[in-house]
């Protein structure tokens, strides 16, 4: 008999411990991780960065160039986190996505630290809400700070519930560590935290509180020094990229003042129209949920609810903020997974789950239905005629199914339904997310994107380093000058060393190449031959009178992407001088 136990057997003991404490929701869990990481990171330099992405893009890049001016930072902790992974992987356009993508990831596990308050449904309910969230997965996918913003906001939220529920000193230090890590991200954590305050300060005049009655952690002064010292460090290592840039502690201070530039203007709602194109199973269930939670008067949930209402009037405050939007999702997940976790606290029998099927079933049906409707109906009327029949008896059917089924259950019923709504709304916002992560992200036709870069501007740039290659034997050493301003173009172009920017063309021009815009009375149209490539595509002009097909033109784009909008292309004219295309002197 052994008295000691081996070290073989020392060694066992942990990971067997650590595999039998894994249950079911840890491997759903796991699921919900992976898909949110094949969402963010799948193809993630597969399009061309945009000219807000190539302007964070070439400050990282012109640090670490002698004697080059470094552009101002837009995301101090974006800049700082992206310079060290440069020097590991390169400048290719997916190492410059990927900090964003891994923020991303790390959102959707946030959650589960918050399921003893959530309950376990409801913590993978709300992960599984912000894993295919198609705001959260798009603006993962965009260099810039505005997902590790969104991520540090949601880890204070959670890192303050469980220090003042475990009165635990490394909550506290989590909290304050990502107050400094969201003060170096983006504009948008200024509206988090001014929107957190508010919703707080309501909750708590209300007479409600998230915690046992009496149930308040007081920080101690110890406590409050090493807290605040944690934000300054981690404020200050972020913005000056850990010391070698002191000046980035200005950029972070002028991410306060972006934030206050925001308020008025005379832009339209796009942030709101935004949120309602891109996230309608948290707007139909958060609209649900809203009146659960005010009949139900259930603390966290209320709170959810006076969070969600300060976003919104914020929203319509800053109204031509667009990463605004990306504030609602977050209490509106949290809102709907409190519900759905009170929903499902009842087992399931065969009555809900026969209500579940149906509804999905019916959902898909009407879902075909009217995409068929929108794209026929221009085209066909008599055949618009046929679905919309088909639409009427669908919605009959499933009535009268569940009109039955009510009479045994009415509970079941409610339960079902909620699951296929919330199913059948899962699969539609995986396919918008997928769609506007990998195609729709420089379509401006996209309620999200205002202006894109053309995927031409790609072979732009390859034609450049071929002509480079044959004409100066080298990929990078061809002069070159242009009069574009396109931060775009510059970040493609980056690695010549004889390039320029010119506010004019010379009057004797004598640069191998120039890149121009498009002009037909070009004066290097005598002693240059040219080629033109797309290389920006804007916002297309609204029409000045109303179609009678507009409702159906926006289902063809919502579910086929075919449109009839045209997106006005801005085009780059690549010049090669011609005695050096002839090789004569």
């Amino acid at each position: 008999m052994e008295i000691f136990p081996t070290p073989q057997a020392i060694h066992r003991q942990p990971v067997a411990g650590w595999l039998s404490r894994l249950t079911v929701a840890d491997g759903l869990l796991a699921l919900i991780l992976l898909a949110a990481a094949v969402l963010r990171l799948a193809n993630l330099g597969h399009l061309p960065l945009s000219d807000a992405e190539a302007t964070q893009a070439l400050a990282v890049w012109q640090f670490w160039q002698p004697d080059t001016a470094v552009l101002a930072q837009g995301s101090p902790a974006y800049f700082s986190l992206t310079s060290w992974l440069t020097q590991l992987f390169g400048f290719g356009d997916n190492v410059m996505r990927f900090v964003p993508a891994l923020f991303g990831v790390g959102l959707i596990y946030l959650p589960w630290l918050l399921r003893h308050r959530l309950g376990t449904q409801g913590a993978l309910v709300t992960a599984v809400l912000l894993a295919i969230s198609p705001l959260n997965s798009i603006v993962s996918r965009t260099a810039g700070g505005d997902s590790i913003a969104i991520f540090a906001l949601l880890l204070l939220f959670i890192a303050f519930i469980r220090y003042q529920e475990t009165a635990a000193s490394r909550w506290l230090y989590t909290l304050f560590a990502a107050l400094g890590l969201g003060l170096t991200s983006s504009a948008v954590f200024y509206s988090g935290l001014v929107t957190l305050l508010l919703a707080w300060f309501i909750h708590a005049r209300l007479g409600l509180s998230l915690f046992v009655a009496g149930w308040h952690v007081e920080p101690t002064e110890t406590n409050w020094r090493q807290g605040t010292a944690v934000a300054a460090v981690v404020f200050v290592l972020l913005s000056s990229f850990f010391l070698l840039r002191p000046e980035g502690i200005g950029a972070s201070a002028r991410l306060a003042g972006e934030w206050v530039q925001q308020f008025g203007g005379t832009a339209t709602l796009d942030p709101l129209l935004a949120l309602v194109r891109y996230e309608p199973a948290l707007i139909i269930l958060g609209l649900i949920a809203i009146i659960w939670a005010i009949l139900r008067s259930q603390p966290l949930a209320l709170f959810a609810v006076y969070w969600l209402s300060v976003g919104l009037i914020l929203l319509l405050l800053q109204r031509h903020f667009m990463a605004n939007a990306l504030l609602l999702t977050l209490p509106a997940a949290l809102l709907v997974g409190i519900m759905v976790n009170a929903a499902w606290r009842r087992r399931w029998d065969w009555f809900s789950l026969s209500a579940a099927l149906v509804g999905a079933a019916g959902a898909f049906i009407l879902l075909v239905n009217l995409a068929r409707l929108g794209r026929t109906v221009q085209l066909n009327p008599q055949e618009g005629t046929l679905h919309l029949l088909v639409i009427l008896m669908t919605i009959l059917f499933i009535g009268l199914v569940l009109y039955f089924v009510a009479a045994e259950d009415s509970t079941a019923v409610s339960q079902g339904l909620l699951l296929a709504v919330l199913g059948f709304l899962l699969v539609y916002q995986w396919g918008t997310g997928w769609w506007l992560g990998q195609q729709g992200a420089n379509d401006p036709r996209e309620r999200w994107v205002s202006s894109g870069t053309d995927t031409d501007l790609l072979e732009l740039s390859d034609t450049v380093h071929t002509i480079s290659s044959q004409l100066a034997n080298s990929g990078t050493q061809l002069e070159i000058a242009t009069t574009l301003d396109v931060p775009a173009l510059n970040w493609y172009l980056r690695d010549f060393a004889r390039f320029e920017k010119l506010n004019a063309l010379p009057l004797t021009p004598t640069q191998q190449l120039f890149i121009t815009t498009e002009n037909n009375e070009s004066p290097l149209a005598n002693g240059y031959s040219g080629t033109d490539f797309a290389i920006r595509r804007n916002e297309p002009i609204p029409p000045t009178e109303r179609s009678a097909t507009a409702v159906y033109d926006t289902f063809r784009w919502w579910f086929f992407h075919e449109s009839t909008a045209v997106p006005p292309v801005e085009r780059a004219v690549v010049w090669v001088r011609a005695d050096l295309l002839t090789g004569q002197p």
